[in-house]
């Protein structure tokens, strides 16, 4: 038996030659385990087990996704794999709903081009740093995602996001764009894939995409104002965070915060 295990980022890299083995994931360790995604190759050798209430078979060749958050047994023949475990935020945020995609089997020519760069990246290691290695792992997330739209899996539960998923990957999308004059309605559809009215039933209870934009550019305000190792002068908080002018924020913030900017800052210093 040997293996070779390699950190990329926060994906996990393996290569294992193993004897016929079993094991089992059972509550205990779920409780205790990896909240984790693993994505196996058999390169040669059979595999089966079950996956929660789901049994499942791979053929040599072919490609397993375990959910570690859900029990599962492992029953292989033995034989060389390929792999990587995902941590499930970084799945989330790509669009996956882990849970329905335990124990689900890629054929082999479905996972051909999966299993084609995994053995890739192996070979290459060797001549890239450090530095290197979160996109190399990424670049291995990026390929199964295209992997399941290959296979037309992108219409299975799996891959299909549900509310809250999308809401993740909306809200981090707003956050790292909050200033941006680029952050608009237009814009987040093309880059999330969702249509506008997806994107307005999404935020229908707190009043809208551009309300829910508008609150928390107002409290990105506030935070600010409310640090007193920050320099900046309102007029400058309200042209980084996206505002008209100084009076436009002062007029939201106060009917958000029942205060002005100006008021929030006096109070932060005297609370000090």
């Amino acid at each position: 038996m040997s293996s070779e295990f390699v950190r990329l980022g926060e994906i996990g890299f393996m290569y294992t030659d193993i004897s016929s083995q079993r094991w089992k994931r059972d509550r205990r360790l779920v409780d205790i385990g990896r909240n984790t995604i693993a994505v196996a190759v058999n390169l040669d050798g059979k595999a089966a087990g079950i996956a929660g209430r789901n049994d499942w078979v791979q053929m040599p060749g072919a490609a397993v996704l375990v959910d570690h958050g859900q029990t599962s047994l492992h029953d292989s023949a033995g034989g060389r794999s390929i792999g990587f475990s995902v941590p499930r935020h970084l799945a989330t945020e790509a669009g996956l709903d882990a849970a329905s995609l335990h124990g689900m089997v890629l054929s082999p020519a479905e996972s051909a081009m999966l299993a084609s760069h995994m053995l890739q990246v192996r070979e290459a290691l060797p001549r890239f740093g450090e530095e290197d290695a979160p996109r190399l792992g990424r670049s291995m997330l990026d390929v199964l995602m295209l992997t399941l739209k290959g296979a037309n899996r992108s219409e299975a539960p799996g891959f299909r996001e549900d509310p809250a998923t999308l809401l993740l990957r909306t809200r981090k999308e707003i956050q790292e764009h909050l200033g941006s004059p680029s952050l608009t309605i237009a814009n987040l559809c093309r880059k999330l894939g969702v249509s506008r009215s997806t994107l307005h039933r999404l935020f229908e209870e707190s009043g809208g995409v551009q309300a829910h934009i508008r609150d928390m550019r107002l409290e990105a305000a506030r935070q600010a104002l409310l640090n007193p190792e920050n320099p900046e002068r309102i007029g400058d908080i309200a042209e980084r965070l996206g505002f008209s002018d100084a009076a436009h924020l002062s007029r939201l913030f106060k009917a958000r915060f029942g205060e002005t900017p100006s008021d929030c800052r006096a109070r932060s210093i005297l609370n000090r």
